[in-house]
């Protein structure tokens, strides 16, 4: 058994106090705990819902090995990897070449989800099953209303038969097909996504993937269904982030009002997840979509908080109770006797400045080069301290076996 205390967020409220670790999981927390005296600010590590790792035949982008290991620098224990890899992930043998791969290059607890297409639809409740006597689907999707790839494209009719199908969560990148055009926010607009959230809403529950409109935020946010937004859509816009190619990220920036009020949505949202999507530097001159932000989400809330711009309570919310709630990730979340002590320890006096070069992601970029930021300076996976003063301190694949 051991032990560390210091100041931690518990049930509510910042207090100082021991926490007992035994098998990877709390057993106690109590004011009268001696252990470990840990300096800063002890908060659980963040689970990010939302990531594509890329690998296979995009190795060059991103790895298993090094969009984890950026995750762990960033204080995430957890993420659920998106199946639109190449080749996709829509059947059982590529399933589990995919997990082969994360249990040996892991350093984080790595989940995947399986996709829906068109060639497989037919088939993906019996996948689903097999897959499921070895390894647990957290979700299916992200389905994508929208591609440029016909076979994963799916219709609201498939979308509906599915939902009536299975209880299992299914998440969705909500934009209307024939309200976009291409790329970036004049081919896309606001009007795509509300349009698709609205039809889905009439099907069923789901949870949505990266909101990025105020209107389809307050939508979901009346119904049962539940949904996610990236910092980038409430940190950046395309008034200020005017970088042809860079800027590309799909859903697409928005305007700088329209940012400002995804901002004001944090009270309603679910959760926030980075939709870790790199590229590289070339692919990004061409015009290629997406962000990398695994490492970088938790340490911008963090530095959110300290301004007073949110709650300690609201960021433990979107990015570790909420998540492991509505995915079902037991024995996550908050810090709580019997869950896993996976724990992010933050400095609020060290505040340092993102810099692409420090970053573990293989992308090289990042959006938020300058942005000021907090980063773990320890990170606890299920009791063993993992990352210390940026010095790494667990091999690959020990922690990649979630149970």
């Amino acid at each position: 058994m051991k032990a560390i205390s210091g100041k931690l967020f518990y049930r509510g409220e910042i207090i100082e106090a021991g926490i007992e670790i035994e098998d990877g999981r709390i057993k106690k927390i109590d004011k009268k705990i001696e252990g470990e005296k840990v300096e800063g600010l002890i908060l659980p590590a963040g689970i990010d819902v939302h990531v594509h790792f890329r690998d296979f035949d995009e190795r060059e982008k991103e790895t298993i090995e090094t969009g984890s290991l950026s995750a762990l620098y960033g204080g995430i224990c957890l993420v659920v990897d998106q199946p639109n890899t190449r080749p996709v992930i829509d059947n059982p043998e590529t399933y589990f070449k995919r997990m082969e791969i994360a249990e040996k290059d892991s350093y984080i607890d790595y989940f995947l989800n399986i996709a829906l297409t068109n060639s497989n639809a037919d088939r993906i409740i019996d996948y689903i099953k097999e897959i499921e006597e070895k390894y647990r689907i957290p979700a299916i999707g992200e389905v994508f209303l929208q591609h440029d790839d016909e076979n994963m494209q799916i219709g609201f009719d498939a979308i509906k038969t599915l939902r009536d199908a299975t209880s299992k969560l299914i998440t969705v990148h909500a934009e209307q097909p024939e309200l976009v055009k291409g790329l970036g926010h004049e081919l896309r607009p606001p009007e795509a996504e509300i349009k698709a959230v609205e039809n889905c809403l009439k099907l069923g529950n789901f949870h949505f993937c990266h909101i990025s409109t105020y209107d389809s935020a307050m939508k979901i946010s009346d119904s049962d269904s539940t949904f996610e937004v990236a910092p980038h859509h409430f940190i950046l816009n395309y008034e200020d982030y005017f970088k042809p190619g860079f800027m590309n990220v799909n859903p697409p920036l928005r305007s700088k009002v329209e940012a400002e009020l995804m901002f004001n949505s944090l009270p309603v949202a679910d959760m926030i997840a980075s939709d870790h999507a790199p590229h590289t530097i070339e692919d990004k001159k061409h015009g290629k979509p997406g962000f990398p932000g695994v490492e970088t989400t938790y340490p911008l809330l963090v530095s959110m908080m300290k301004k007073g711009l949110v709650s300690v309570r609201r960021v433990v919310d979107l990015i570790a109770v909420n998540p492991a709630r509505i995915f079902g990730f037991e024995g996550y979340g908050a810090i709580e006797v019997g869950n896993y002590a996976n724990l992010a320890v933050f400095n609020l006096k060290r505040v340092r400045k993102i810099k692409a070069e420090k970053l573990h992601t293989k992308a090289e970029w990042t959006p938020y080069e300058n942005f000021e930021a907090i980063f773990p300076e320890r990170v606890y996976l299920k009791g063993e301290l993992a990352v210390d003063n940026l010095e790494l301190l667990v091999e690959k694949g020990s922690n990649a076996n979630p149970d």
